[in-house]
């Protein structure tokens, strides 16, 4: 074991010293460790001394090679692309350069700390005064295994929404809850808005994206709240990209596609998104119904219980008022262990009840609010296609009239086109390049970001799919464990009785079923529940 930790500190002091501090982008580091190795970015354990090594010295020698030949692949690129912009659009695919995120305190940590796993928790929340007449809800932070513990407040939540929105146009940024009505302030409502805001930093943590930007860090880090308003004062002054070139992302290049197949791809989505929205919708309705049902079924446990309890104190008093003895005291014991039994019976019903609405209920409708999102990014992409189409067609008609007139004083014709005036106005494909050279470049540069997120849409998807198999995972092998758990409390409470019975006709069997029950429950119950039951 010795061994193992020496090898792994090794390999952490050779990433700190060839990557971090030499400069390289921690980022782009983790993009091609995950190129070579699956999950090559997060577990260093998966790599010998001398793989990680070799796979540094490549990152090196591409990266300087990058950074040498960088202007003129750009340039390169660029007169590639003025090309390819005026080809069908059915048809349409390219790769530009685009800018890389920086380092931010967060994405150091999870670099330099590859076999730690973080985690964002939110478990607490209290109402704090702000100013004489009103208050607000303050929601506990924790960010594991760092250490970073700050409050938020729901507006900080929502700034951060807004400026990962503006900095991240053609992605699907995860969705929070709405804003708080004056009139919920209860501790299930407000538990309920705290699970939704802990899944979306949970989301944006999961992201490869989201969890570069340097505010993300900020957010989880800084604790006083002057400082963090600086912060969002900084960031809500500045503008989203407005071509792909400003974009930020995780390999620095953004690939643009317009093609049939994702046009087909966007149009089944759609029709997938509304269905299973509506599946999503009724499946939280069922679970809602479900827990009324269990609620009601406690609630006449309850009156059952009472019931037996009467009857248990009648029998008591019947007893001392006649000194009888023998059957009626068994009958007594038999009230007492219903009574036990009814309750105990009443427990897992409400057991079930707490993990319903946890793991069922709220799940859905998280990621009902998801559907919904994913729903509304599609539609945001539907209208960068739209507005690029009717721009595109104003353009082509506009250059359409003007050739048709014949007279390119008219045509805003650059001054140093590779064509004569001759040539142009005898092909009209030539002309419909240089023409209205203002109108076609704000045409190309709304086609740009629409080629980018049309492109982006099937990634960002698959992205917020694979989030909802790993909550998937999560919450239900923790309800799997808490189920089976409470039916070996049920287990103990039912041999429990009938040891009772068993003894009341004489037999054994009763108790040996309760012992075995007992050496089970005592085991396992106290590390999940903190108790032993009785």
């Amino acid at each position: 074991m010795q061994d193992i930790e020496q090898e792994r500190q090794r390999k952490q002091d050779l990433l700190v010293s060839s990557i971090v501090d030499a400069g390289y982008d921690t980022i782009a580091f983790q993009v091609y460790c995950e190129q070579i190795k699956q999950n090559g970015s997060q577990e260093i354990d998966l790599w010998t001394f001398e793989e990680l090594q070799k796979t540094i010295q490549d990152f090196i020698k591409k990266e300087d090679s990058k950074e040498f030949e960088k202007q003129p692949i750009q340039q390169s690129t660029n007169q590639q692309f003025q090309i390819q912009k005026i080809q069908d659009d059915s048809n349409f695919v390219t790769e530009v350069q685009c800018q890389l995120p920086g380092r931010t305190k967060l994405t150091d940590f999870i670099m330099e700390n590859t076999h730690k796993q973080v985690e964002i928790i939110m478990s607490e929340y209290i109402s704090k005064s702000d100013g004489i007449i009103s208050s607000y809800i303050s929601f506990k932070i924790e960010t594991k295994p760092i250490g970073w513990v700050v409050n938020r407040r729901f507006t900080d939540f929502l700034k951060l929404r807004d400026i990962l929105v503006m900095t991240y146009p053609c992605h699907l940024v995860p969705p929070i809850p709405g804003k708080k009505l004056k009139s919920q302030t209860g501790a299930a409502y407000l538990e309920k808005r705290m699970r939704i805001m802990e899944l979306f930093l949970q989301n944006c943590l999961y992201h490869p994206l989201f969890k570069t930007h340097p505010l993300f860090s900020d957010f989880l880090e800084i604790s006083e709240e002057a400082k963090l308003k600086e912060k969002f004062n900084q960031y809500e002054k500045q503008k989203g990209p407005s071509k792909p070139g400003e974009y930020i992302t995780t390999n620095g290049s953004c690939v643009l596609e317009i093609s049939n197949e994702l046009q087909n791809y966007s149009n089944s989505l759609s029709d997938y998104l509304k269905n299973s929205q509506d599946i999503y919708k009724k499946t939280g309705n069922n679970f809602s119904k479900l827990c009324t049902d269990l609620e009601n079924l406690s609630n006449t446990l309850t009156a059952i219980t009472e019931n037996f309890n009467t009857l248990d104190k009648l029998t008591d008093g019947f007893i001392k008022q006649t000194k009888s003895q023998g059957a009626i005291e068994q009958i007594q014991l038999v009230y007492q262990e219903l009574s036990k039994f009814v309750t105990g019976w009443q427990y897992g019903v409400n057991f079930q009840m707490k993990n319903v609405k946890e793991n069922f209920y709220e799940f859905f409708r998280y990621h009902k609010k998801m559907q919904s999102s994913a729903f509304d990014y599609l539609q945001s992409k539907n209208q960068l296609q739209q507005k690029y189409q009717n721009l595109k067609n104003k353009v082509n008609e506009k250059k359409e009239q003007l050739y048709i007139k014949g007279d390119p004083t008219k045509w805003e014709l650059p001054p140093d086109i590779p064509k004569t005036l001759k040539e142009l106005q005898f092909n009209k494909g030539e002309a419909f390049k240089y023409m209205l050279p203002n109108e076609t470049k704000q045409v190309n540069e709304i086609r740009e970001m629409y080629a980018f997120m049309n492109h982006q849409l099937q990634e960002e998807i698959n992205q917020m799919i694979d989030f909802r198999i790993k909550v998937y995972a999560k919450k239900f092998v923790r309800m799997g464990q808490m189920r089976a758990l409470e039916t070996a409390k049920f287990h103990h409470i039912l041999a429990n009785f009938l040891q009772v019975l068993a003894e009341m006709q004489g037999s054994t069997t009763g108790q040996m079923y309760n012992r075995r029950a007992s050496v089970f429950i005592d085991k396992r119950y106290d590390q999940f529940f903190g108790i032993v039951p009785k």
